[in-house]
């Protein structure tokens, strides 16, 4: 399986205020590369709708060395394998046109079947791909464990941000995580590396709690509905 090549130019839709690439953005590519890529493999949307399963996200590594500016082309490579029985593992790196790496990502997928929402190990859906993904991320995140302040958002889950699988698309967590970060909170401009765990399929219309924990240039976030964990996110800022 060979890895893939989209060269792209950076929408004003996709850039903030600073002109600049917003990182949920980023987070967009990825999905996107995902799905041409597996989908290029008959690995895809198709395959997997048809076989009574839909690919998605359990964990994904996020690191920015820049982040790029608006109109700027940037090339984006992916690669995939199997991370174990039930995962597989991608990477996606974004690089600028003199081929310097600006931004990576780190991924884990599983396949679940559509109306019961379990897990499908890879063997038993026939999902064909390499044993080993070689990785092109550094080392993750090291979690603090002593925090300095905290606090606690309540919101509604907007149907805005519902995707075709029927659930809260995965980017929309870390838009809710800096919308509701209180400004006292945020130690830095922009997220530098983040991680997010998604733990629980969230929809439309479900009060949804964020908490927020600060310590040095790490804020830490947890996003629940009641007392159910739908996805922890771990901000390192610039």
């Amino acid at each position: 399986m060979q890895d893939i090549n989209i060269q792209h130019s950076v929408t004003s839709y996709e850039c903030g205020a600073d002109h600049l690439l917003k990182p949920a953005s980023f987070m967009h590519f990825c999905q996107e590369v995902a799905e041409t890529h597996a989908s290029s493999n008959n690995l895809g949307y198709e395959w997997s709708t048809t076989n009574g399963m839909i690919w998605v996200e359990v964990q994904g590594d996020f690191e920015f060395v820049r982040r790029p500016s608006w109109k700027e082309p940037v090339n984006l490579r992916s690669n995939t394998g199997k991370a174990s029985a039930l995962q597989a593992r991608r990477f996606v790196e974004m690089s600028d046109t003199e081929g310097n790496i600006i931004a990576r990502a780190d991924l884990m997928w599983v396949l679940i079947d559509i109306n019961s929402r379990r897990p499908i190990p890879l063997k038993k859906a026939m999902a064909q791909m390499p044993d080993e993904c070689p990785a092109i991320i550094s080392e993750p995140l090291t979690l603090a464990t002593e925090f300095s302040q905290s606090a606690s958002v309540e919101m509604i889950a907007p149907r805005r941000d519902v995707d075709f699988n029927g659930h809260i698309n995965n980017g929309s967590y870390l838009i809710w995580t800096l919308e509701t970060l209180p400004e006292e909170l945020c130690p830095g401009k922009a997220p530098r590396r983040f991680r997010i765990n998604f733990k629980r399929e969230t929809f439309a219309g479900q009060e949804i709690r964020i908490e927020h924990r600060i310590a040095g240039k790490q804020t830490q976030h947890s996003i629940l509905s009641g007392d159910e964990l739908r996805a922890e996110i771990v901000i390192e800022w610039e």
